[in-house]
């Protein structure tokens, strides 16, 4: 077992069987037609930049798109005095380790990691290039066959550690120390000795780890509830007679949204829970550890403190259950009209829907007097010379900036952009105007940069010119989008069955299609 649940989050089943239902949109890299661009030509910027919060990693590779050997960790070890830029992070998809609520992500998984980030560049200074982690969301049981592939530097989502799981990869020191407890409604006659247990029956999510935490001396019916249900689920359903067994730190993450549990008996052994590295690079497995043992048993604990308070109320003060957190987000509310748009614009809505969510958090009564206003902060006159006569109406604003994108998409198409950076372009002129970032572009070249790549080149004379906020929008919009596109593969894919003893999961068909480049 690999985490606490191998079934797909049911946080995400409204998003994501939007994302089945309408399918993927063509990319944002494909050519307009020649009527568009003609269209489009006289385009200009957004009245100015915006404040963006801390910087996000672009990630390149997890889009198919080769880095430079600087950018990512790769196959070399970390280095210190020369780190990556970007740290690609795999982290499971589940109500507690890694969610999307109104398009942001949460969970402890994620906040641990956050941490983490910050602990990097503790010394990197105000002028160094920051250490960015770009987050992979992916069902559960893909954490060690992605790590395995060589699809991420770190694996995260309360991984159980084991003499099995060491022989697949390196792990970090454990970050915490669980126990397994049986949970019954409030009310219940009380199971207080673990050997008690014997003669119960157990609801427990597919191939939960429940089933290596029961002591051989304890003889229970391990119930098996049905495909999709997950370890939150059941804690939120326990009625009458029912009973399950769960992590401790988990029934305390959920104690305050399911008052109606009972923690009674817990398993003689502890459970500690690690990271999970690729064998080869000692020196990052060091620099994970000197983070843990810095941090202690507090880590966790901040974690569950934090997400505790996007799990139990959302804005209006209603409480959800797990499998209604992605109803209520603004995501999944504004899908199919972001779909609608970008399939009639050539462009990715996943990549619109990252944009709206850095602007606006998806809110669209947000606007500035005469500036930009909208879901996508869109200037009224960039909207009226991409043909849109009302940017205060929702899918107008969000069909002027597809339309401006595209504009700006092709601005930057050229043999010598690599996709990476024509994305970055597009999202810097975006955000401070095309004007200025061919502006930056020629300072660059001045330089004896190369004019063609945003990172470690125009970027540079980004931080120079303008200061951090560009660097910070780009990367943060970059990350954000990336996020979004794992999430949609695991929509994607089809069911899975169990693979092997450690409860990892095979996919027995072709992933569903990714938003092309």
């Amino acid at each position: 077992m690999l985490a606490m649940s191998q079934a797909k989050p049911l946080i995400f089943l409204n998003f994501l069987a939007i994302l089945l239902l309408l399918g993927s949109a063509p990319g944002y890299a494909a050519s307009h037609t020649k009527a568009h661009a003609k269209a489009t030509k006289a385009a200009k910027t957004p009245a100015k930049a915006k404040d963006a919060s801390v910087a996000d990693a672009t990630d390149a590779a997890a889009n198919g798109v080769a880095d430079d050997a600087d950018t990512t960790l790769g196959d070399a070890d970390f280095n210190p005095s020369d780190p990556p830029r970007q740290i690609r992070v795999l982290v499971a998809l589940g109500a507690s380790t890694f969610f999307f609520q109104h398009g942001r992500p949460h969970g402890v998984e994620y906040s641990m990691l956050q941490e983490f980030e910050t602990w990097l560049n503790r010394s990197r200074g105000k002028n160094g290039t920051p250490i960015k982690f770009t987050y992979l969301p992916v069902d559960a049981g893909e954490l060690l066959p992605q790590l395995r592939a060589g699809k991420g530097d770190l694996a995260a989502g309360l991984i159980p550690a084991s003499a099995g799981l060491n022989q697949l990869a390196a792990t970090s020191t454990p970050y915490l120390k669980d126990t397994w407890c049986v949970v019954q409604p409030k009310g219940a006659a009380s199971l207080s000795d673990w050997s008690a247990l014997s003669g119960h029956a157990l609801m427990q999510p597919p191939a939960s780890y429940a089933r290596r935490v029961v002591t051989p001396d304890v003889k229970v019916q391990l119930q098996e509830a049905g495909i999709g249900t997950t370890a939150e689920s059941i804690l939120g359903e326990l009625k009458d007679d029912q009973a399950t067994l769960a992590s401790r730190y988990i029934t305390k993450l959920w104690s305050k949204r399911f008052a109606q549990m009972q923690v009674d008996a817990c398993a003689p052994d502890a459970v500690e829970y690690v990271w999970a590295m690729p064998q080869d690079k000692p020196v990052w497995q060091t620099q994970v550890n000197q983070f843990l043992a810095a941090k202690g048993d507090g880590l966790a604990n901040r974690a569950l403190a934090g997400t505790q308070r996007y799990i139990t109320k959302d804005s209006d003060g209603h409480v959800s259950s797990p499998e209604q957190l992605s109803s209520m987000d603004k995501l999944g509310f504004f899908a199919p009209m972001f779909q609608l748009v970008a399939t009639a614009n050539n462009m990715d809505w996943l990549l619109l829907a990252a944009i709206g969510q850095k602007e606006t958090s998806l809110n669209p009564v947000v606007r500035t007097k005469g500036g930009p206003t909208g879901l996508m902060q869109i200037n009224p006159l960039t909207a009226r010379k991409m043909g849109v006569t009302n940017p205060h109406d929702n899918q107008q604003n969000v069909t002027a900036a597809a339309r401006y994108l595209g504009y700006l998409r092709d601005m930057f198409t050229s043999p010598s952009i690599r996709p990476d950076d024509q994305m970055a372009f597009m999202i810097a002129a975006y955000n401070a105007g095309e004007g200025r970032i061919q502006q930056l572009r020629k300072k660059a070249a001045a330089q004896g940069l190369d004019p063609d790549k945003w990172n470690g080149n125009v970027e540079k004379v980004a931080r120079q010119s303008v200061g951090t906020h560009l660097l910070a929008y780009v990367n943060s919009v970059g990350r954000i989008y990336s996020s979004y596109q794992s999430a949609s593969k695991v929509a994607s894919a089809p069911e899975v069955a169990e693979r092997d003893e450690m409860g990892s999961k095979e996919t027995t068909g072709a992933w569903g299609a990714k938003p092309k480049r």
